[in-house]
């Protein structure tokens, strides 16, 4: 396993939802012991080259490996592991990704923390890339660079305005939010003119049409650039937080309110592995990824009531 497995394996339970560049110092700056911080030169690089290391587009040195691993404080790594694995309610998780990685899956703070000291160990003991190659991965990296300088340069989607009137076309997601709200509330069938006695629900479904509309105004506008190469974007940001959302889902919980809560919660934490237009602040953000769960919905692979709730 590289470290940028590693890394992005770990990312949507161990990140809390920050960037690439500072999940990556946080980690290295947690498994490290604080007096070996401000010497360390990973975490002094730019944050452009610390995102490298996390998606592999650059490979942590021997050097810097063998600097992080004589100076490893694995107690102080396991605790924060412990933490961020806490706050993301993700333990269940993390062990089925350390079982398909060969491991136990059954102590999983400490199983994480030896896994990236192997690899750290691994690297170490490399010997330097191959020269020959160096100019194949300088005009590799310069060519990422420039697609992604490229995406960040992008122009803004047009914004999709929310309608007064909810659309045919959403009243898929909207008919399940009514479920989960009659999940919680104990009322059966839950319909529109139930809102008025029910503000608060009002007031949610008001937000999630919000943000379904943010990630429409992707979906059509990903049509409007009409670049064949960023034609499947949309699809691949539905995959991505599908993958990332859908054993959160699977829990169970005490009502489809719950469960619609904890999904929305995970979406905004996870990456959005291989959305090219992530790069542009313009083209994603907590809202979309909100919204895009409710487009899953339409789609028919997330429910917020499942059976089980009627034995809760």
């Amino acid at each position: 396993m590289t470290f940028s497995d590693y890394a992005n394996g770990l990312y949507p339970y161990l990140s809390n939802g920050v960037s690439e560049s500072e999940y990556f110092a946080e980690m290295i700056g947690h498994f490290i012991k604080v007096s070996a911080i401000d010497a360390c030169k990973p975490l002094n690089t730019k944050p452009d080259t610390q995102y490298r290391y996390v998606v592999g587009a650059r490979h942590l040195s021997p050097k810097f490996a063998k600097y992080i691993y004589e100076n490893r404080n694995l107690s102080r790594f396991e605790k924060w592991i412990d933490q961020r694995i806490f706050e993301s309610d993700s333990v269940d998780a993390v062990c089925d990704w350390l079982t398909n990685n060969g491991q136990p899956g059954i102590d999983p703070q400490k199983e994480c923390t030896n896994l990236l000291e192997k690899i750290l160990i691994s690297i170490a003991n490399k010997k330097a890339a191959v020269t020959s190659n160096k100019d194949t991965n300088d005009f590799d990296l310069k060519l990422i660079e420039e697609i992604e300088n490229r995406i960040r340069t992008l122009r803004a989607p047009t914004q999709v305005d929310v309608p007064v009137q909810a659309t045919k076309e959403e009243e898929p997601y909207i008919n399940e939010l009514y479920k989960a709200y009659g999940d919680a509330g104990k009322i059966t069938p839950f319909t529109r003119e139930d809102l008025a006695s029910y503000p608060d629900y009002a007031e949610d479904l008001d937000e999630r049409r919000i943000d379904y509309y943010a990630a429409e105004s992707i979906r059509r506008g990903v049509q409007e650039l009409k670049t064949p190469s960023l034609a499947d974007q949309f699809d691949i940001l539905k995959d991505s937080t599908y993958n990332g959302v859908k054993d959160t889902a699977k829990k169970k919980y005490s009502d489809g309110y719950e469960r619609m809560l904890s999904v929305m919660e995970q979406s905004v934490k996870i990456p959005s592995e291989n959305y090219l237009l992530g790069k542009s602040p313009y083209w994603i953000s907590a809202k979309i990824k909100k919204g895009v769960c409710h487009h899953l919905v339409n789609d028919g692979k997330i429910k917020w009531v499942r059976s089980e709730n009627k034995d809760n």
